[in-house]
């Protein structure tokens, strides 16, 4: 465990394996422990770097957010980069948002960046956001209403009980990341242009959920074909043997 000062937090990483370095970007409210079953796995052929995003878990802020969230996530990520040096990336969900904003502010600075099922609203289908204003009920009836309502989103319904050691990162999701996600737009023209190797992957078994549509259409406005990959949405938490396969074939341009 290795932490990083950046502007406004203090952010918390890990590092294991040996090989070219891969960094691993978590989505929502997750932190590095979502990458828990497939860490290992992918360190048989890589350095593999986890952290906590600014906001969750081992990552405090030093304040409040600035008004760019997921610029800020972004500029964090450029800091983690410069640190262990030139790397890979996957990421998931709304931490793909972070790396199309990353590939924006800072090109060049990755070789190939896999995007798994980038929730881009302006490609979502008719009616994926239907429902309550989450961060909205978040801020007038408090996060069990609000956790309750994201759990009916993502398909889990009726939702479990939120863990008492989650509740600090849902927090700053709800009150902070998730709105700033969802209205994230990106610079498709400044993204055609990169250097950096772009994969937009959707998972095998989420075709028609709201995310999987999302990748499809962020691939074809980039002139790309969506990659699939084994599993869901977390595909790398519930088939992780397989998904860290196919990831290394990806990477290694097969």
């Amino acid at each position: 465990m290795t932490t990083l000062a950046v502007r406004g937090a203090t952010l918390t990483y890990d590092v294991t394996g040996s090989g070219p370095a891969l960094l691993l970007v978590p989505g929502g409210p997750a932190d590095a422990s979502v990458f828990t079953p497939i860490r290992p796995l992918l360190a048989e052929t890589h350095t593999v770097v986890t952290f906590d995003p600014r906001g969750l878990s081992r990552s405090p802020l030093d304040g409040e957010p600035g008004d760019d969230v997921v610029r800020e996530h972004a500029d964090d990520v450029h800091r983690l980069l410069t640190e262990i040096g030139p790397a890979d990336v996957f990421a998931n969900s709304g931490g793909a948002i972070t790396m199309l904003e990353h590939l924006v502010r800072h090109p060049g600075q990755v070789g190939t960046v896999v995007l798994h099922e980038p929730p881009v609203t302006r490609y979502l289908p008719a009616g994926a956001l239907d429902g309550p204003d989450i961060p909205a009920l978040y801020r007038e009836q408090g996060i069990g209403p609000a956790f309750a309502a994201f759990m009916a989103l993502v398909g889990v319904d009726p939702a479990p009980p939120l863990d008492p050691g989650a509740e600090g990162n849902f927090t700053y999701f709800f009150g902070h990341l998730m709105a700033a996600v969802g209205a994230y737009d990106p610079d498709l023209d400044a993204l055609r242009a990169v250097t950096t190797r772009l994969v937009v992957a959707v998972g095998e078994k989420s075709v028609g959920q709201s995310a999987h549509e999302a990748g499809l259409g962020l691939a074809a406005a980039l002139g790309l074909t969506a990659e699939p990959f084994p599993g869901d949405h977390g595909g790398f938490l519930a088939e992780p043997a397989a998904f860290a396969a196919h990831l290394r074939e990806v990477l290694e341009g097969h």
